[in-house]
Order: structure tokens, then C-alpha cells, then sequence
């Protein structure tokens, strides 16, 4: 893992988060307004999204729909 630095897309509060090594996008909640976003490393830095304004290969759960074995 490893700690990010980014702000929230909703009352921009600073926070650090952890992210995995990988590309994987994973949801974090903030600290002062409790409301899920998501971070997803970038090629420079991280890219933060919210849910509504994330494509469906940045959202984790859509993501993981997307790429099931059925």
C-alpha cells in the first residue's frame, strides 16, 4: 500500500488515503463530510472522481461487474 495525498471532490478537505501499488481505483471515505469517492492512481500523482462522475473502469464496483467470469 501506499499513502496518497489528494483532496475531496465534495468539501475538499485534505486527506491521506491509502491505495495499492496497482492501478485498481478504490473507494475512500471523507474524514469531515462522510461522503464515498474515488481515488485511482494516475500516471503522474492520482486522479479523484465521484462516483456519478466516474467512467465505469474507474468505479470499483462497476468494474468489478464489468470484469466478472460469468
Amino acid at each position: 500500500m501506499e499513502i496518497a495525498h489528494v483532496n475531496c471532490p465534495f468539501c475538499q478537505e485534505d486527506l491521506e488515503v491509502e491505495q495499492p501499488k496497482n492501478y485498481a481505483p478504490v473507494f475512500h471515505f471523507c474524514t469531515q463530510c462522510n461522503k464515498r469517492f474515488i481515488v485511482e492512481r494516475a500516471v503522474k500523482g492520482f486522479t479523484v472522481l465521484t462516483e456519478q462522475d466516474a467512467p465505469c473502469c474507474s468505479n470499483p464496483e462497476c468494474r468489478d461487474l464489468e470484469m466478472a467470469d460469468d
